[in-house]
């Protein structure tokens, strides 16, 4: 395998998305925009999902909220359930899809209300755009700790979903970053100004890898940068989490 070839496995593997077969365009992990086609109209929602082997992890919203979605995943499709609750009653989820490149065709059925066509196409990646001087001191204050909902979008594979727990003391950074059903591992950095530097180890198949990130705070969160054992490239993004 060439030098290239391997960090894009090795990409794959610390994202968790499995095996070789997942770097497919076809594979169903990333960020989709959703149309429901219910008897009251289509319906517009948000659906994330992480593949880990073959398990997958995500989350699926809407109007109505968002609720945690896991089940199980083929090279190019998922079978994931979830838990609507709505006053007091408990609505299962059932969804099914397939993936086709950006498209994203299948079911999803609602409790007892029936099974209705789902459709979606791969969010667009996009990267917030650098804080003006004016705004600086304002973003600055901020800070970084709290929860993070983080998207890294690798070439040829849409957006992987992950999660981050930042504390920071001064100026050093540290806490847990995470991909859906695969576990947290320890980070460590240090933030200044609007700038952000840190770095974690993910223990793969090909050995350890050092993930670096670096990134801007600005008023709609965090986007950078992502250097995978100085042998390949990413862009990240970061919004505040509940």
């Amino acid at each position: 395998m060439t030098r290239l070839g391997s960090a894009f496995a090795g990409a794959a593997l610390l994202f968790g998305l499995g095996v070789a077969p997942a770097l497919a365009q076809n594979s169903p992990a990333g960020t989709w925009e959703v149309v429901v086609d219910t008897p009251l109209g289509a319906q517009q929602m948000t659906m994330t999902v992480a593949v880990n082997g073959e398990r997958a992890d995500g989350t699926f919203g809407g109007a109505l909220g968002t609720l945690p979605i896991a089940g199980t995943a083929k090279t190019d499709s998922i079978e994931m359930t979830g838990a609507l609750e709505i006053q007091g009653m408990s609505l299962q989820l059932g969804i099914s899809g397939k993936a086709a490149g950006d498209a994203l065709s299948g079911r999803i059925r609602l409790g007892d209300f029936g099974e209705f066509p789902l459709t979606g196409k791969r969010a667009a990646a996009t990267v917030a755009s650098a804080v003006s001087p004016d705004a600086t001191p304002a973003v600055a204050t901020s800070g970084v700790a709290g929860k993070w909902n983080v998207s890294v979008a690798i070439a040829g594979m849409g957006e992987i979903p992950m999660t981050a727990t930042l504390s920071q003391a001064g100026e050093i950074v540290t806490g847990t970053v995470g991909v859906l059903g695969a576990g947290d591992v320890p980070v460590k950095g240090t933030f200044s100004g609007t700038s952000l530097a840190m770095e974690f180890t993910a223990e793969t198949p090909q050995g350890p890898f050092v993930v670096t990130l670096t990134g801007e705070l600005s008023a709609t969160g965090l986007a950078g940068k992502a250097d995978i054992a100085g042998l390949a490239e990413a862009e990240w993004k970061a919004v505040r989490g509940q």
